[in-house]
Parts: structure tokens; C-alpha cells; sequence
């Protein structure tokens, strides 16, 4: 297993630093053959795998130069117990900064969860699209903005203990690494690896319209679908993706969001959500879209 990981790292590491601009099929792929791999376990929280993902990242923050935006350098430690699961649980986000060019203390936060589910009745789920998808962009888009600065602050986060009530984006949003009212938006990702539709939806403007126009722009131009909705007052509330991931916790706080994301498909939270069921070409497509939105949201 060290091995794996100490190779795996340098072939990455190779890759994904020999270029700093458009983002690459190859990079973002290998993110997620690395944290959707059986060796990991399916990434549950307080789990060797769990620790072995975030390690991963944290090497990726450190590689790229990003600066350190937790309690502990890049890590954010919480604490919780959980009733549902009448368990105690150690997690830990992970969070970096790139400043901005022209205001610094605006910050916009981009996040993606890196755990899972784990194993159940002895078979791994590997959570190749929820949401190694996520955390392979998000590392690629930490890359690209440190290279290429934005004129607000991005904060990259990797949350923990999503799969068990969004608890590290709780911690995150109540105990803040900076001033709660300097954050202007949270892009979050959570499933942006496959649609058999190639359609992707943006949740979010329905309650900030002002977001809307220049995602519009944008997805005129896409070479995939972009949808819009899947939030309060159009969809029952089985089909509101309002706190359906990370980004719910910021919006309780009345902080914006744009929550990016595919529909369920028939591999989700099952064993068979594995890297070769993954769409290169359209989650690229999708990592670049979104690029592209963070570049025109984070202009004062």
C-alpha cells in the first residue's frame, strides 16, 4: 500500500504539474483512480482509507504551493457524535487558500466531500462519482487559480463526514478559518463524473437570480447540458437539492451557493459506483464549465 501511494503521488505529481492551464482528461482521472481504488476501502470517515484520501490531498495543496487556510496548517479537526449512528467520530477538513489579486478579503469557497461510505456486508463502494468526481476538480481547479490567481480569495475545501449528516461543512461554517461575512459564495461539487444525458444542473440561482446571467452566457457555449433547478418552490421536496450536499450548511448561514451536480443514477451509494463507470469526456467537459464560472464570478 505505500508503495501504491508513494507512486501513484509521483506519477500525479508528474502529470498534473507540467501544465497550468486548461484543464486535462488525463489529471483529473488519475484523482480518481487513485480515490475510488478498492485499496482505500470507500473512504469512510475514522478509516485508514479515509486518512489515506486525505493524505492524498494534502500532498496535491502542498505540491501546488496553495496556503495553508486551517487550524492545523491544512486541516480543520472536528469532533461529533452522531444519534442516528450512536457513534463518536473524528474528522477533518482540509482547506487551502489562493488570496486574490484585487480583494483579498472577499472569498469565494469551492468545495467538494472526500469520504464515502465505506464497506457494508463485506463488498467496497468506492464512490467514484460521489464524490471522488468532486475532489479530482477541485484539486485541478486549486492548481489552475494558483498558477493563475483570481481577484477574489478562493478557499478550497475537502470536507469530511458528509455521507453522515454534512458534519464537516457544519464545523466548517460554525467555527469559520476566516470571518464568516468576508465568504461571498460557495461553489460546491458533489457527482460531476457521468449522466447518460450529459447533462449536468446548477442549484442555487433560483434563490440568487443574480447569478444566474452569466451562467447563462456560459452554458450557451457548453458542450454539455446545463440545467438549472432542483430547488425550492418548483420540486417536491424529495427532488430539492437544497441541503442535499455541503452547500445546504452555507445556505442556513445565508451565505450563497451554486451546487453543481448530475441526477442519481442506478450506481448511486452502491458498490458498483466504480472509475470505469466515470465519463471522461463529459466530466471534463463539466470541470471546465465550472472553471469557467469561478472565473466570471470572482470579479468584483
Amino acid at each position: 500500500m505505500k508503495y501504491l501511494l508513494s507512486t501513484l503521488l509521483f506519477l500525479c505529481s508528474f502529470g498534473l504539474t507540467a501544465q497550468t492551464g486548461e484543464i486535462s482528461t488525463d489529471s483529473l482521472m488519475a484523482h480518481v483512480r487513485f480515490l475510488a481504488a478498492d485499496d482505500l476501502k470507500g473512504r469512510e470517515i475514522g478509516t485508514p482509507g479515509n486518512a489515506t484520501a486525505a493524505a492524498y490531498i494534502l500532498d496535491r495543496f502542498k505540491a501546488y504551493g496553495l496556503s495553508e487556510a486551517g487550524t492545523e496548517g491544512y486541516r480543520q479537526p472536528f469532533r461529533f457524535y452522531s444519534r442516528f449512528f450512536m457513534s463518536t467520530y473524528n474528522g477533518v477538513n482540509l482547506l487551502a487558500m489562493v488570496k486574490g489579486t484585487r480583494s483579498a478579503d472577499s472569498v469565494i469557497v469551492i468545495s467538494a466531500h472526500y469520504d464515502h461510505v465505506g464497506e457494508r456486508d463485506g463488498k467496497i463502494y468506492n464512490g467514484a462519482d460521489d464524490n471522488a468526481s468532486g475532489v479530482g476538480a477541485l484539486l485541478e481547479l486549486a492548481r489552475y487559480f494558483q498558477a493563475n490567481p483570481a481577484p477574489y480569495s478562493l478557499l478550497f475545501a475537502a470536507f469530511d463526514a458528509e455521507e453522515v449528516g454534512l458534519r464537516g461543512a457544519n464545523h466548517f461554517v460554525d467555527e469559520p478559518t476566516v470571518t464568516l461575512q468576508h465568504i461571498i459564495l460557495n461553489i460546491n461539487m458533489d457527482m460531476i463524473g457521468r449522466n447518460d444525458k450529459e447533462e449536468v444542473y446548477i442549484c442555487g440561482t433560483g434563490y440568487h437570480p443574480r447569478l444566474r446571467a452569466p451562467l447563462d452566457s456560459l452554458a450557451e457555449a457548453a458542450t454539455i447540458k446545463i440545467s438549472f433547478g432542483h430547488e425550492s418552490p418548483s420540486p417536491t421536496r424529495a427532488d430539492d437539492w437544497t441541503h442535499a450536499s455541503d452547500h445546504g450548511e452555507f445556505h442556513k448561514k445565508g451565505v450563497p451557493f451554486l451546487y453543481f451536480g448530475v441526477e442519481d443514477h442506478p450506481d448511486y451509494h452502491q458498490p458498483t459506483d466504480d472509475t470505469e463507470r466515470i465519463m471522461p469526456e463529459f466530466y471534463t467537459a463539466v470541470s471546465r464549465f465550472i472553471q469557467q464560472s469561478v472565473l466570471h464570478l470572482s470579479r468584483p
